[in-house]
């Protein structure tokens, strides 16, 4: 009876510990899966034309990358439609690394819509303006025209550089970033409403439904880690391992109790956020000595849990202090070897 009801609690704490969102994520380990952990199906995509992987350093993320070569046309990753990858009137955010060659135009990330048809479609792209050499943020509207916000910073050539756009639908702003490990560098008004379509997705240029012409405005480059969700958290690297178990929104700043608690080796800790800031949850020893650095990253208001892997540490007493710039909250824990 003892084990079972242990089975109970531990399957429990795997379902608390596990949400899901729309959208995918493609890491270009040679292939085109969709290795996310928090949408709801399986998303590969397909390689056109002359796209292809690559392992040429520099690298950026895992050990190869799409590449999209800059003496042919048409090159770019197909996704197939899906109900996973459509958004309506809801959160929406892109993220990727990108490692433009050529930048001579407008030039296409991420897409979901076709450009052949009348009227167009985007239900949601992130591509690099022409001239100014900015990201863009836009949608297509039920007018047929595009709705496009801009960063305030610039995409550099033969260089990896972070992009990252997040539409949250409800506050009627979108966020820009160029750094995963800080702020967003821009906020921006944005109303806007989302139209899902029947057309696919494609990483590295704008789709179009013909055979002799089946992209237009394609990147030029290296593309890795690409990532779509309705979840801020999920669209921004982060080594913590960070959970948002549900969609709870707290009311205050709270720190949480370990669990479990003593605890060998590893343990999750969790927390809530009641306003969007940066968020540090930092591990420190009796000293004083900071030991490990879980969460460093702007996050929205939620709960979130982040795991603690004590297994270089000596047995004894731990602090973990969660901070957001404007308040921090402090507690203990005991590792027991």
């Amino acid at each position: 009876m003892k084990s079972f009801v242990m089975l109970l609690l531990l399957l429990c704490l795997a379902t608390w510990g596990f949400s899901q969102s729309k959208g995918g994520r493609w890491e270009f380990e040679n292939n085109g899966d969709d290795t996310a952990a928090w949408d709801l199906a399986d998303n590969p995509g397909a390689l056109q034309n002359q796209a292809g992987y690559a392992d040429l350093p520099p690298l950026q993320q895992g050990s190869a990358y799409l590449w999209l070569d800059t003496t042919s046309t048409h090159n770019f990753l197909k996704v197939e439609d899906s109900d996973d990858l459509d958004f309506d009137d809801e959160n929406v955010g892109i993220s990727a690394w990108i490692y433009p060659v050529v930048l001579n135009d407008v030039h296409y990330l991420v897409n979901k819509g076709e450009q052949s048809k009348n009227p167009k479609t985007t239900n949601y792209s992130l591509r690099i303006a022409m001239n100014s050499n900015q990201l863009e943020f836009l949608i297509r509207d039920a007018n047929n025209q595009a709705q496009v916000v801009a960063s305030s910073f610039t995409i550099t050539e033969n260089t990896w550089n972070f992009v990252a756009a997040y539409y949250d639908f409800s506050a009627g702003k979108v966020y820009m970033w160029n750094d995963p490990a800080q702020p967003p560098v821009d906020t921006l008004n944005f109303n806007q409403s989302l139209f899902g379509n029947s057309e696919p997705l494609a990483i590295g240029s704008w789709y179009r439904d013909d055979p002799a012409n089946p992209s237009i405005k394609d990147f030029k480059g290296r593309m890795d880690d690409v990532r779509i969700s309705g979840r801020m958290e999920d669209i921004i690297p982060s080594a913590s391992g960070l959970e948002r178990p549900d969609e709870l929104i707290p009311g205050t700043f709270s720190l949480h109790q370990n669990y479990p608690n003593p605890f060998n080796p590893a343990t999750r800790i969790a927390f809530d956020i009641e306003k969007a800031a940066r968020v540090r949850l930092t591990v420190y020893n009796l000293a004083g000595q900071e030991v490990a650095m879980l969460v460093d990253q702007y996050l929205t208001p939620g709960r979130y849990q982040a795991g603690f892997d004590a297994g270089s540490l000596v047995s004894g007493v731990y602090f973990y202090r969660l901070s957001n710039g404007a308040d921090q909250q402090t507690r203990k824990m005991l590792l027991v070897r």
